[in-house]
């Protein structure tokens, strides 16, 4: 197995963007960070620019994409992963897990998985869930969303809105992003994995919010807002319905 991490970026995120590389270079052979200076919603920020010629990292390919003025935001951020996809596969990676910058992952758990792929043929995929972090990298909370994880890179493969991803419903809710989803129909198993979510930890929340392909997240901002306001230990979130718990800083992540 040669697995890739494609890590779509751009500026909102640029403060968790060094910690997240480092983590999933623990368990990937490379990771591929598909990059622009301007948002989906076309907002100019030189600094992922700067970020990119100021840093040399072993193992990481940049590639900067910049959005097509025409499309939706959902739409050039599936153009940015599946241009990840294709510099993937033209540097002969086997296998490749999707991710944004404030995504992490537990190594050793997986370099569990990835046996599953020796083991278990033919596995197209595995799926797990997530915990999602708010205002600090010790505050979490439980996120019903799934996540595409590691997936078996063909000459096929390639993110689309298909609502016949396996585990993409659950009673007929959405519970994936359906710009992460593949164009795979079977052969996708379950992975006992948890990702950890530094959705809300940032130095500027609003640049996320105001960039994201998520449109709830503008219509809700005054839920997100109390949340980051009132986050401690044993406070119900207002936006997730759930306690917010403490939690080790497992990937050492400054307090901002």
């Amino acid at each position: 197995m040669r697995l890739a991490t494609i890590i779509s970026a751009w500026a909102d995120s640029l403060e968790l963007l060094p910690y997240c590389i480092h983590n999933h270079l623990q368990f990937a052979d490379s990771v591929i960070v598909v990059w622009s200076e301007t948002s989906n919603h076309k907002v100019k920020d030189a600094r992922m620019k700067d970020f990119v010629y100021k840093h040399d990292f072993a193992n990481v390919i940049f590639h900067q994409l910049e959005p097509v003025n025409y499309h939706y935001p959902l739409d050039s951020e599936m153009r940015k992963r599946n241009t990840g996809l294709d510099v993937a596969r033209s540097h002969g990676f086997t296998h490749f897990l999707l991710a944004d910058a404030d995504e992490f992952y537990e190594a050793d758990e997986v370099e569990k998985e990835k046996e599953r792929f020796v083991k278990e043929k033919p596995l197209q995929g595995l799926v797990c869930g997530l915990k999602v972090y708010i205002k600090h990298p010790t505050l979490c909370t439980v996120d019903p969303t799934l996540i595409p994880f590691i997936h078996t890179l063909t000459s096929k493969s390639k993110v689309v809105k298909n609502p016949y991803y396996p585990f993409a419903y659950d009673r007929k809710k959405a519970v994936m992003d359906p710009g992460r989803r593949l164009n795979v129909l079977d052969g996708v198993e379950w992975s006992k994995v948890v990702m950890h979510h530094m959705s809300y930890v940032r130095i500027d929340i609003n640049q996320k919010i105001n960039n994201s392909t998520a449109t709830n997240l503008r219509k809700h901002r005054d839920l997100i807002d109390h949340d980051l306001k009132n986050a401690a230990p044993g406070v119900m979130s207002l936006w997730y319905k759930h306690e917010i718990a403490e939690c080790d800083n497992k990937f050492n992540l400054p307090i901002w």
